[in-house]
This record gives structure tokens, C-alpha cells and sequence, in this order.
């Protein structure tokens, strides 16, 4: 395999594997069956809102 062959298939099919795990990602961040483990994801690195220093 010659490296003009390389450099033609990196430039090709790296897009398109980088355009898929794009879709991918964005179906995941995106899918409303995962809100509520995102939401607790989310709130889990807050401090709490009692106003108690946690120290």
C-alpha cells in the first residue's frame, strides 16, 4: 500500500467515522429515556442548596 493509498483513505473514511461517532454521541446526549440518570449525573457534582458547609 503506497502513501498517496493511505492519505486517500484517511482523508475519506476518517470524515465519515468521525460524522458517525458525532450521530452516535448526539443520539445518546440527546435520547429522553437517559434524562433523569443525566439530570442526577448533573446535581451529583452541585454542593447542596441546605447551606451547610459540607467541611
Amino acid at each position: 500500500m503506497s502513501h498517496d493509498t493511505l492519505v486517500y483513505l484517511a482523508k475519506t473514511l476518517g470524515p465519515i467515522w468521525m460524522m458517525g461517532f458525532f450521530i452516535i454521541v448526539a443520539i445518546r446526549a440527546y435520547n429522553p429515556k437517559r434524562r433523569a440518570e443525566q439530570e442526577r449525573i448533573a446535581r451529583s457534582i452541585l454542593p447542596d442548596q441546605s447551606g451547610e458547609d459540607p467541611q
